[in-house]
């Protein structure tokens, strides 16, 4: 049934493509004619891959993003990967940020360290949320692998494509919302908003990761630089952090830590910015 489900997304696109939306080539800043499909649902506290510091689509604001949700095992995601990765290096300096939402589907796809080979053996090179208990996949309402979702500067779903095909127009997509113009909205009481604090940590080199906080406790796996974890509690040196759908425990001695209002998410992600 599985199988049945994932290719069953083949029809669904032939649907979409009937009912598909008009296209514009902008050569100045304008509104596009994408419809607004609706508000984008924010992103889950999950683990993400690519990334030293967690994404959030509130302080995204500005930027076009493309959200696809996926999993390494579909044969179907597989063949979507490479034109979303070259998007990425296309359009990274542009204002596009693409986003893996990884929700798996098979048993094997839910381990981390799966995940972690598959992306390195698909050259997976954006930012990837792990999504195992389907938190971000179910706010999107979504039901077929893959999806592609663009949201807007503003935060609005524009475009959503599912399954393989129709690449020229998801690009003239991501083209047409890139030239549109931002100005941050003034209903959105930016400076009543109280602080919203990230905490997460990345591992300065590969480490353990433990049942307790301690070294006598059981090493349940490893952690990697480049990835992000949300920390939730702090004990005796140690940070408690979600590890493969388990809270576990890291020594606070080789991470690095960040404590960073979600405003300034998009200072740490900028591409003009990194060293």
């Amino acid at each position: 049934m599985n199988m049945l489900k994932k290719w069953l997304c083949l029809p669904c696109v032939a649907v979409m493509t009937l009912a598909g939306y008009v296209f514009v080539t902008h050569t100045d800043a304008q509104e596009s004619t994408l419809p607004i499909l609706s508000v984008a649902p924010e992103l889950h506290e999950g683990i993400w891959l690519n990334t030293d510091v967690p994404l959030k689509l509130e302080a995204l604001r500005g930027r076009v993003v493309l959200l696809e949700m996926w999993t390494f095992g579909c044969i179907n995601c597989i063949r979507t990967l490479p034109y979303v990765s070259e998007w990425h290096e296309t359009y990274k300096d542009e204002g596009l940020v693409v986003i893996g939402n990884h929700y798996p589907e098979f048993t094997n796809e839910h381990d981390l360290a799966n995940l972690r080979a598959n992306m390195i053996r698909l050259e997976v090179n954006y930012p990837v949320l792990q999504d195992n208990d389907r938190e971000t996949w179910s706010a999107y309402s979504n039901r077929y692998w893959p999806t592609m979702y663009l949201i807007d500067k503003q935060g609005r779903i524009r475009y959503r494509h599912i399954g393989e095909g129709r690449y020229q127009e998801t690009e003239q997509a991501i083209q047409d919302l890139l030239a549109e113009p931002y100005t941050a909205s003034e209903s959105s009481d930016e400076t009543e908003t109280p602080e919203q604090l990230i905490h997460s940590l990345t591992p300065t080199e590969p480490l353990n990761v433990r049942a307790g906080a301690g070294i006598n406790f059981e090493k349940i796996g490893i952690i990697l630089p480049n990835e992000a974890y949300y920390i939730l509690a702090e004990q005796n040196g140690w940070y408690q952090i979600l590890f493969d759908g388990e809270t576990a425990f890291v020594s606070a001695e080789y991470v690095t830590t960040r404590e960073v209002n979600i405003g300034e998410i998009l200072d740490l992600t900028d591409p003009e910015e990194e060293t």
